[in-house]
């Protein structure tokens, strides 16, 4: 690479309630520094919090930075050099990740004002969904609509491709034999069935809404659902929208809060919101478990990631309840056990025929990554 003397790959992650950023050595790709700032707004004074966290950690040497896009809309399927094609095309998907996409284009611009000239490169969550079979992908509805991009995308694919390459090495089995069903569990989530090292489904669609139940996210809905609130509330679709985005979920059923732990934790004393929504969760990620076990003709493993997925050994006892007949058998003790030292590690009981694992979340490894990719595939 030409910048002899920058020694760091940079990346961001921008999450609808985190801003996650880790450096990289540029040559093994080895985190030197990873940090995570609690619900931000992706402005200036997060930038500044970034810079003295990066001079703490003795990072004063940037190759790039690379950023996680959440979509990249029908025209961006793998990770690309950011230049104002790149960047529009970004802005124009915006409408289909509206809670992300607008994180990762402040952070792009804050990036261009803090460190310019240096190369900057965006990654994609759906790339990782791009090989996802024309039945799963397609909406049936009219072929106008489909011509206008609306199809399904899918999210997460740099923590499901995280977990498809960590799954593999943990197993120590060639990732050809493997199907894994592979759920990233946290204030957002999905589930992802990677056959043979492909995407060939994913329970979010065109948007983040489609899917599992989330922390404020209704997930799956009959469609007539939104036409039926509007004439019954006299609210528009504007509405609507940002009802089934900021006040559904979780936060819906509990009648409390979106966040998981505290959800939890109330459960325990009773609360009979608190119990339902722990149990529509559960029941949903299960639905999919097994769904995508019958699509893929089987299952190899079944991993869990995210904060949520990683953190919670109640979660996980929760969503395997009643999967045995899949030959899914969890041990409490090892599931119990799994710690935050821990990288991966395998949770099934000895009997079980189908791995469960645990995969502690690494998007900005995979972020500094392909970031490094596109340099050397660009000549940077």
């Amino acid at each position: 690479m030409g910048r002899a003397m920058a020694t760091h790959i940079l990346a961001f992650n921008a999450g609808s309630a985190t801003l996650k950023f880790a450096a990289f050595d540029v040559v093994s790709t080895v985190s030197v520094t990873d940090s995570v700032i609690e619900h931000p707004a992706v402005d200036a004074a997060a930038f500044d919090e970034v810079g003295r966290r990066l001079r703490a950690a003795g990072v004063t040497a940037i190759t790039a930075v690379g950023h996680r896009v959440a979509h990249g809309g029908p025209r961006l399927s793998e990770a690309a050099l950011i230049d104002a094609s790149v960047e529009r095309a970004i802005e124009l998907a915006t409408p289909l990740a509206p809670q992300h996409n607008p994180a990762a284009l402040a952070g792009i611009r804050l990036a261009r004002q803090r460190w310019p000239g240096l190369p900057q490169v965006a990654v994609f969550d759906t790339a990782f969904h791009a090989s996802m079979p024309e039945r799963a992908a397609t909406y049936a509805v009219p072929q106008a609509w489909r011509h206008a991009g609306v199809r399904r995308y899918g999210f997460h694919g740099l923590s499901h491709q995280h977990v498809f390459e960590t799954v593999s090495a943990t197993l120590e089995r060639d990732p050809a034999d493997l199907r894994i069903v592979s759920c990233h569990l946290g204030n957002g989530g999905s589930v992802c069935a990677i056959e043979r090292g492909r995407s060939i489904d994913t329970s979010m669609g065109m948007t983040a809404l489609e899917g599992l139940v989330m922390g404020s996210r209704s997930g799956d809905l009959d469609p007539g659902i939104p036409g039926f609130v509007m004439r019954t509330f006299g609210m528009d679709h504007e509405q609507v929208e940002a009802a089934l985005y900021h006040d559904s979920g979780l936060k819906a059923l509990s009648a409390v809060s979106a966040d998981l732990r505290q959800i939890e934790a109330l459960a325990c004393t009773g609360n009979p919101g608190a119990l339902l929504a722990l149990q529509v969760h559960a029941y949903r990620v299960r639905k999919y478990i097994g769904a995508y076990a019958a699509a893929m003709g089987g299952c190899d493993a079944v991993a869990f990631t995210g904060g949520a997925g990683e953190n919670s050994p109640a979660l996980r006892w929760r969503i395997l309840q009643g999967l045995e007949f899949l030959g899914i058998c969890l041990d409490e003790r090892r599931n119990e056990a799994f710690g935050v030292s821990d990288e991966a590690a395998e949770l099934q009981a000895p009997q079980s025929r189908v791995a469960v694992l645990a995969v502690r979340a690494r998007e900005q490894r995979v972020i500094a990554r392909e970031t490094v990719s596109v340099l050397r595939r660009t000549g940077l």
